[in-house]
């Protein structure tokens, strides 16, 4: 199968836009949408992220044992762009104090719609990418009436 062929059927799949961060001195960010809950019992999530990523290094390297999910609200588009590192964005949303600390030492941006709180479960890795399972130690709505940041078909949107 053709790469490409393939990213053109699986950008027809509409994904909501997630930003993982995790601590650190300086903390890091990466913007994912191959996001996922896994199950309930234990209540396990899942992310996806490529072996060329920092967030992977830091996890695969022990640097990090907790990571948070920030949903994103429609309005912080330029916050997926700068950790998708689209280079339009200037400005380091870490940097910016709208970011807050939980008692894991995990950052989330106080205006995403909700965020999730984890530890690191499991992880099992395929091909280029590593499948993370994540414990969640808390999660919060923030903003349940904000619309929902997406991607799709190679564009933002919302709904």
């Amino acid at each position: 199968m053709d790469i490409k062929d393939f990213r053109g059927v699986m950008g027809n799949f509409i994904a909501g836009v997630t930003v993982v961060t995790l601590p650190g001195d300086p903390p890091h960010g990466i913007t994912v949408n191959s996001f996922t809950s896994v199950s309930l019992e234990p209540i396990l999530i899942s992310i996806c992220l490529d072996h060329n990523s920092e967030a992977y290094k830091r996890l695969k390297e022990g640097m990090n044992d907790t990571f948070c999910i920030n949903i994103l609200a429609a309005d912080q588009k330029w916050i997926g762009e700068y950790f998708a590192n689209m280079g339009e964005v200037e400005e380091n949303p870490f940097e910016e104090s709208i970011t807050k600390v939980l008692p894991t030492g995990s950052l989330y941006f106080e205006n995403s719609i909700a965020y999730i709180d984890c530890s690191l479960y499991d992880d099992v890795e395929e091909g280029d990418h590593t499948v993370y399972m994540g414990k969640v130690k808390d999660a919060k709505l923030l903003q349940p009436e904000a619309e929902v940041l997406t991607y799709f078909r190679g564009k933002w949107g919302s709904v």
